[in-house]
């Protein structure tokens, strides 16, 4: 079917999660068959978050080794069950695949996806980034979620250092913090719920700290 701009009409692919589904959902009910005490779940919690950011960004490459990419089995591989364990290997890579994401973020599903071959790697790629981040598609408060969880990714790697070199512990929850009070503040002074993870990584390279501009 085409809309009113000419533009064909999106159906959300079987294979892509229910779009008001967040990882974040998935990892608490994760974590609620844990040890309920504080000191065992405060780590499991920036666990959770990282893990979440990369099974975001690293959907595309996963869907190429499952046909249902859920995220508990990309997280089973962690927790000490078995499951698919692609990720992402370095920043440049997070930072490339956020730059995809922010990208689909900026027009309706059916322009944005009306660009790419269906019967292409490319189209399921934006199909995933779209399907996850658009606000259109996946409604603002789970793709204003999801974006939060790319986002914080980025802002905790360290440079240079791999999957490994990911700022943790009372360092980890500040940057976390930050990026959460830079989300809130594009909100608060007008700026679209939907494209916090496109202005995020525009910021990259531009000399402005973590939490820069948030007050």
């Amino acid at each position: 079917m085409v809309n009113g701009n000419g533009f064909t009409e999106w159906d959300r692919p079987t294979w892509l999660p229910a779009a008001e589904w967040t990882p974040a959902q998935e990892w608490g009910r994760i974590t609620g068959r844990q040890d309920p005490f504080w000191e065992a779940r405060r780590p499991m919690e920036q666990l959770g978050q990282r893990l979440q950011g990369r099974y975001l960004l690293g959907g595309p490459e996963y869907i190429r080794q499952t046909q249902e990419p859920s995220f508990e089995d990309f997280a089973g591989s962690w927790i000490g069950t078995p499951g698919a364990t692609w990720q992402p290997q370095t920043y440049e890579d997070l930072l490339a695949r956020a730059r995809q994401a922010g990208e689909a973020t900026r027009l309706p599903m059916g322009e944005y996806i009306s660009g790419f071959d269906p019967q292409s790697d490319a189209y399921r790629e934006a199909a995933w980034y779209g399907g996850m981040f658009n606000p259109i598609e996946a409604g603002q408060q789970a793709a204003a979620q999801r974006q939060l969880a790319a986002a914080t990714l980025l802002a905790r790697q360290r440079q240079g250092f791999g999957q490994e070199g990911a700022y943790g512990g009372q360092m980890g929850r500040l940057i976390a913090n930050a990026v959460a009070r830079q989300q809130r503040y594009q909100q608060d002074i007008g700026q679209p719920v939907g494209s916090f993870l496109d202005w995020y990584v525009s910021q990259v390279g531009q000399n402005q700290g973590v939490g820069e501009g948030d007050s």
